[in-house]
């Protein structure tokens, strides 16, 4: 009998309270999302005897305790995604800072200095050629005049013209007829140096 009075003073006390509620939220767009709740309480509420009778309210219990464990479990999941994605965006960062300085290095062995550099990098974490170079895009200027003037007095590499009938020979064939020995120079370097394709390299040298 205990138990009856106490459940039935429950539901009363619930909806006293859920009125109170109701008539402070007025108009509130809020207040279709507190009814839903509300009501989903009421049922649990109402049906509870039934779960003590049947013994449901350990299964209930444990099926609430599951699932909030398998969205602490997933939300942790996310943060250590993220943690994870946050420290490999930054080595990839450090990693083409260290190529930049690197590329600096080598060109101003040759009497260069960098203007512009863009670099990409195989960011494929299942890809077998994860972290290597894709592409170089380099844009140098003389680090000393008489380098320049050097350069000036060398006489022009004379290619001879062979008519063959692949496009993509002739592509190359014109594009190293464009670059000056310097830029061939600077170009054979990075390829042999990162082993790279040397049509993965666009270098301009401005005087």
């Amino acid at each position: 009998m205990n138990e009856v009075y106490s459940w039935v003073k429950n539901i009363i006390i619930f909806l006293v309270l859920s009125t109170i509620v109701n008539n402070l939220l007025g108009k509130s767009t809020y207040k279709k999302y507190i009814n839903l709740i509300t009501g989903i309480i009421l049922v649990i509420l109402v049906i509870s005897p039934l779960f003590k009778l049947f013994d449901l309210d350990k299964s209930l219990e444990y099926y609430m305790s599951t699932n909030f464990f398998v969205a602490e479990t997933e939300n942790i999941n996310k943060v250590l995604l993220d943690s994870e994605q946050e420290q490999k965006n930054r080595i990839l960062a450090e990693y083409k800072e260290r190529i930049n300085e690197q590329i600096s290095s080598l060109i101003k062995n040759q009497d260069l200095y960098v203007i512009d550099l863009n670099i990409t990098i195989d960011e494929e974490p299942g890809s077998v050629t994860f972290g290597s170079l894709k592409t170089i895009d380099l844009t140098a200027g003389f680090k000393k005049q008489k380098a320049k003037d050097n350069l000036s007095k060398m006489e022009p590499i004379e290619i001879d013209k062979i008519k063959i009938g692949n496009e993509e020979e002739d592509r190359r064939t014109k594009e190293r007829d464009l670059l000056t020995p310097e830029e061939i120079n600077v170009k054979n370097l990075l390829s042999d140096f990162y082993n790279m394709k040397p049509d993965n390299i666009n270098i301009s040298i401005q005087e």
